[in-house]
């Protein structure tokens, strides 16, 4: 059984959205109620260094208290991405940027592909047998999304492109280290698994990639 960070903490209720008996609640920009600086980089800084300052002060407590349960996420996605964006996903400023979402959830793997270095599982969560995330297990994570969850980092705090592009590759390697490295591959299949992390919305629809910062499998 691997274990990941401590549960989230529950944030002050600003806005909700019905759904059918679930409830999003808005979780506003929390790094000014945390005291999170806004994250910067030096020209030609290290940004594995810089991750592994903000990882566990920043990066994990704000995806912790910003998750929303996944099977209420996936619903209100569903319904209307524009509306569960506002309530409870975060994007960049910039015009046209996609939908970022923090989202915790307990599932169960209903298939595997660990041949690969860009290894995943698919999960069931809403429990009617079909994929609804599909995990990134890594070693090659794709995607920005732990990137772009963050309010405290901004593109503007780093010299150019190519830097905030590597910030991204050492988030995600960062999450490899402290989640997926040491995850058992074998026979996951059936299991059932918890699991914190990151996506992003781009229009598709389920199964949502997720980074995950902390994952749980086995009997729970």
């Amino acid at each position: 059984m691997i274990r990941g960070s401590t549960p989230p903490i529950c944030l002050a209720m600003i806005a909700a959205v019905g759904l059918g008996g679930c409830k999003l609640e808005k979780n506003d920009i929390v790094a000014q109620e945390q005291g999170q600086k806004v994250v910067s980089s030096q020209p030609g800084g290290d940004m594995n260094t810089l991750v592994a300052e903000i990882w566990e002060s920043q990066v994990v407590p704000h995806l912790e208290q910003t998750a929303t349960d996944m099977k209420t996420l996936a619903a209100a996605i569903k319904k209307d991405l524009q509306a569960a964006g506002e309530a409870q996903g975060y994007r960049p400023t910039s015009e046209g940027s996609p939908w970022n979402f923090a989202a915790r959830m307990n599932g169960r793997i209903v298939a595997a592909k660990t041949d690969t270095r860009a290894a995943t599982a698919d999960v069931d969560v809403n429990g009617d047998g079909e994929a609804d995330v599909t995990l990134q297990l890594g070693p090659v994570i794709r995607g920005t999304a732990l990137r772009d969850i963050l309010p405290f980092v901004d593109f503007s705090s780093f010299t150019d492109q190519i830097e905030f592009a590597h910030l991204s590759r050492a988030l995600n390697a960062r999450a490899y280290e402290a989640a997926l490295e040491d995850l058992p591959r074998d026979n996951l299949v059936g299991q059932k698994v918890r699991a914190t992390g990151a996506f992003t919305v781009r229009g598709d629809g389920p199964p949502f990639l997720v980074t995950p910062i902390s994952v749980e499998v086995g009997e729970q």
